[in-house]
């Protein structure tokens, strides 16, 4: 099984600093061969004249022969792309949502994959019953079917992620039920999951073909209160990884996994994603 990061993992509390070549070569340290790239509207955009003190950039403006040739200087190849700027809280927005998302796409495509996770937007309160904001969940699915139309080959996975308006279990079952595209389904977050008190590993047990992406993480409460979650080394917290792998262990689909611990200081960071990837991997050998 191959197990990716994604480069949101070489940040650290909202500072993002360490250019892209630098924030790979760390992560093929690491041990990783490949990674999840993301495009957020607004960042730094990468060209041959201009490599930014960042790994979080606005692909879509982004000059992609040059960040392709970055990812093969550093023999990690580029599993997916999570895209920012999906938001379904007013028929305003849509359009922009829409046009955002396929312009994600046109990244993916322009960099040789077809997983393109997303985000879905946020719910007005973490918590909420999926009835409370199931127009957001449909606006959701009109975004991401829209986008399914035109890119046939990509696999689309939103991210489920606490106060998001696809949070919990019932959450994702019910967006699966909104979708007309089968190419659609959820990024499973295995710390945001437990945050949000779900047993995450159902949805993976039940639509294994409609979780493209899992996301792992491992989350425990911030014992100073500052934060909803604690996103620390695999392992460490109180996510029960060990379901989740006897849930995916064995299911013949298109996905790809991806590790992620955002609440190390940087100055550990290497050391923490070194041993999540290793913890991950006996995890799974365990199981088999």
């Amino acid at each position: 099984m191959t197990f990716s990061a994604i480069i949101h993992a070489m940040t650290f509390g909202g500072q993002d600093t360490t250019p892209l070549p630098e924030a790979l070569a760390a992560l093929r340290e690491c041990g990783f061969e490949s990674v999840m790239l993301m495009s957020i509207p607004g960042r730094p955009a990468l060209t041959a004249d201009s490599i930014p003190d960042a790994c979080l950039l606005d692909l879509v403006a982004s000059d992609l022969d040059v960040v392709r040739g970055i990812c093969d200087d550093a023999g990690m190849g580029v599993v997916a792309v999570y895209g920012s700027g999906i938001d379904p809280a007013g028929e305003g927005a849509l359009q922009e949502s829409t046009d955002n998302l396929r312009r994600v796409c046109e990244v993916a495509r322009g960099l040789g994959c077809h997983h393109v996770g997303h985000g879905g937007g946020r719910a007005p309160s973490p918590g909420l019953a999926v009835e409370a904001k199931l127009p957001l969940v449909q606006r959701l699915a009109r975004i991401v079917d829209t986008a399914a139309e035109e890119f046939d080959e990509m696999l689309f996975a939103v991210d489920a992620h606490y106060h998001g308006v696809v949070e919990s279990v019932a959450d994702c079952e019910r967006y699966l039920g909104e979708l007309a595209s089968d190419r659609a389904g959820i990024l499973l977050n295995t710390g945001h999951m437990t945050t949000c008190g779900q047993p995450g590993w159902q949805v993976i047990e039940r639509h294994p073909a409609r979780v493209p992406v899992i996301g792992w993480k491992d989350h425990r409460p911030d014992p100073e209160g500052r934060r909803p979650f604690l996103s620390v080394e695999l392992g460490s917290g109180e996510t029960d990884l060990g379901r989740y792998v006897e849930a995916a262990r064995g299911q013949d689909v298109d996905r790809v996994h991806v590790i992620n611990v955002e609440h190390v200081p940087m100055e550990r960071k290497r050391t923490a994603l070194h041993y999540s990837l290793q913890h991950v991997r006996r995890l799974w050998e365990r199981a088999e």
